[in-house]
């Protein structure tokens, strides 16, 4: 009887952490996807030689996508290059603090910002939680701007 009892709790419990561990797994990939995205786009070269500003933010997206292993799609990445103003928030990212009085900062656009958004899923026997698990990334850009 006491068996009957406890089972149901013990099972709820087993699910709950693996998919909390499943959603804490996605959140890492994600955040790794992200970064590693943001310093890939820190040195891609973005001149109207190697196809300008939009072929440089879909280069970087495709990064993010592949890097978080299809997770995502492109449309719930966002990219921007920007010049640092202290008050930009493009792509809800704000600017890293002091980038806009950083004398060694590349004018005029030199920001690079990411951010990734996803749903996860998280169960237990009757309920069901679906958290947006995101992050935001902010990398200076290292090339020359034309």
């Amino acid at each position: 009887m006491e068996f009957a009892l406890v089972v149901p709790l013990l099972m709820a419990m087993l699910l709950g952490i693996f998919t909390g561990g499943s959603a804490y797994f996605q959140k890492i990939s994600l955040v790794d996807a992200a970064r590693d995205a943001a310093r890939y786009g820190a040195s891609l070269k973005n001149d109207a030689a190697s196809g300008g500003l939009a072929t440089w933010k879909l280069n970087v997206q495709q990064r993010v996508v592949t890097l978080s292993g299809g997770q995502v799609t492109a449309g719930a990445v966002c990219v921007d290059l920007v010049t640092p103003t202290g008050s930009n928030t493009a792509c809800g990212v704000n600017d890293p603090s002091g980038a806009a009085s950083d004398p060694t900062v590349l004018t005029p656009a030199s920001i690079v910002k990411v951010s990734v958004s996803k749903p996860a899923q998280l169960k237990f026997f009757f309920f069901t939680m679906t958290p947006n698990l995101s992050t935001k990334i902010a990398a200076r850009y290292e090339r020359d701007i034309l």
